[in-house]
């Protein structure tokens, strides 16, 4: 499905394929999620791991790519890596590494010890990164986007989400893209490919509470959205702005 420009989202995946770059992207993967949950008490079933590779062996198979571009977070725990986590990272990218030509990886603010992973596969690792026309970022940190050369930002960290409700008020939650323009650039922002992210309900909460400090300072009510069925389909929605209203 077309979003903006040379980009495709790859239904009905949390992933894009930049064509004219031979990219697929995506964010915020928070591999070791499960284990640092029950060491705060939570159980989770580890789950995610097995999932993130199904995801991304079904992505491969409907699109080829020579290369993939990680937006941030492919790692969760934010203190020193933990063994369970650095085996998942390992694992994962012994596993693109055998289906792509290149692995560009652009730091996240949970990628922290992260190139004492990388180093050992050769993954190179940038705060951010451009090429033609596109920067790719996460999206954790300040940036002034009338400084900004390139026109299409693509970006990560906030794990977008539409709350929607039923009749009675049950409250659903599914991942989505949001893009639209701001300042003469277009910007994207993925969803998360972690299973677990809960992200940010973008319909609901204001702009003033955003995780990313980029997206504080737009007005994002034209914005569009994707919603993604999991293991089904994408589904269109109307501008961020008229959802708003419709739960004022």
């Amino acid at each position: 499905m077309k979003i903006i420009g040379d980009i495709q989202a790859i239904e009905p995946f949390p992933a894009i394929f930049i064509e004219t770059l031979g990219i697929i992207a995506i964010a915020d993967l928070h591999l070791g999620y499960e284990v640092l949950s029950s060491e705060h008490g939570v159980f989770v079933p580890r789950v995610q791991f097995k999932k993130t590779i199904e995801t991304m062996e079904n992505i491969v198979r409907k699109v080829k790519a020579d290369r993939i571009l990680i937006l941030g977070d492919l790692k969760h725990e934010f203190s020193e890596t933990t063994y369970h986590e650095y085996q998942e990272v390992s694992s994962f990218l012994r596993f693109l590494i055998d289906r792509f030509d290149e692995i560009i990886l652009v730091r996240g603010n949970h990628d922290t010890f992260i190139t004492r992973i990388t180093k050992k596969f050769g993954v190179s690792v940038y705060d951010e990164y451009t090429e033609d026309n596109y920067l790719f970022l996460h999206g954790h940190k300040e940036k002034n986007l009338k400084k900004i050369s390139q026109s299409t930002i693509v970006m990560g960290h906030e794990h977008p989400s539409l709350a929607l409700y039923t009749d009675i008020g049950v409250k659903e939650k599914i991942k989505c893209f949001m893009y639209g323009k701001a300042m003469g650039k277009n910007i994207l922002v993925l969803p998360a490919f972690s299973f677990f992210a809960q992200g940010s309900d973008v319909n609901l909460i204001p702009a003033s509470e955003f995780l990313s400090p980029l997206l504080r300072d737009v007005d994002i009510d034209g914005f569009e959205t994707i919603g993604i069925i999991e293991n089904d389909r994408y589904l269109r929605f109307p501008e961020i702005g008229k959802l708003r209203r419709l739960y004022e």
